[in-house]
């Protein structure tokens, strides 16, 4: 399956689709620092070639300067579209505005325009738990207005084995008629205990806690570190919960 990865951040999401088995063709990130990691990774072969847009205000079937692009991934059949869009304001560590015209989460419209312009086969959004409460009845609406059903749970990097919980609402959306007309419903993250790590395929904390950190403090040759890594990271998402989200959400 073919992956456009809108709001890409430093290209933990993109990873993840690897693990997925997608084959990502594309990426849209606003941020300078992160633009430049998807190009080193890309240069060093960890990453596939595939063109990165700046903007996805701008990443329109409108634009000449990417309208031939879009028209093409609306021909595919097996792409997803992918992305974690702003959590500013639906965090609890936020204002809670929620998905509100203006505000930076609001760029969840951008992303569902764009869904719409492409119509793709599947669609993959992570955000911040708090959509709950704040946005998720907005989101599952605009799916469904374009034809979408959609299935949703609440996993964290733990439930991989990682020492820290970081919990991250998923939702999995796919063409209504390929789902057989299916209300839009809850999926039930199984618990800790039920999920792949009982099935050997992670490992437990301990060997996360046995990876060194670099000595550096910043550079491009790989992930950001100080300031830069932080804020890429603590905007990223973790590669093994992308691909236990997808495997649990898509059927």
């Amino acid at each position: 399956m073919y992956e456009l990865a809108l709001f890409a951040g430093a290209g933990g999401g993109i990873l993840g689709g690897k693990l997925c088995g997608f084959d990502c063709i594309g990426a849209v990130e606003i941020e300078k620092y992160p633009r430049e990691i998807l190009l080193q990774r890309q240069r060093d072969g960890i990453l596939p070639e595939f063109p990165i847009w700046d903007d996805v205000t701008t990443f329109r079937i409108d634009n000449p300067e990417c309208n031939e692009y879009i028209k093409r991934l609306a021909e595919l059949e097996n792409l997803i579209i992918t992305g974690g869009f702003p959590c500013q304001d639906i965090s609890t560590a936020g204002k809670g505005a929620g998905i509100a015209e203006g505000t930076r989460s609001g760029l969840w419209g951008e992303m569902a325009r764009i869904i719409g312009e492409i119509r793709p086969a599947s669609v993959l959004v992570e955000n911040s738990p708090a959509l709950t409460i704040r946005g998720i009845d907005r989101v599952l609406g605009d799916l469904a207005q374009m034809g979408y059903d959609a299935q949703w749970g609440v996993l964290g990097a733990n439930d991989v084995g990682a020492p820290h919980k970081r919990a991250r609402i998923w939702i999995v959306s796919n063409p209504s008629e390929s789902r057989l007309q299916r209300n839009h419903k809850q999926c039930k993250i199984p618990t800790k205990s039920r999920s792949i790590q009982s099935m050997g395929r992670r490992p437990g904390p301990g060997k996360w806690n046995d990876i060194p950190k670099p000595g550096y403090v910043r550079n491009y040759h790989g992930v950001a570190d100080g300031v830069d890594r932080i804020k890429a990271i603590g905007n990223g998402q973790v590669p093994a919960v992308v691909e236990l989200a997808w495997e649990m959400l898509k059927e």
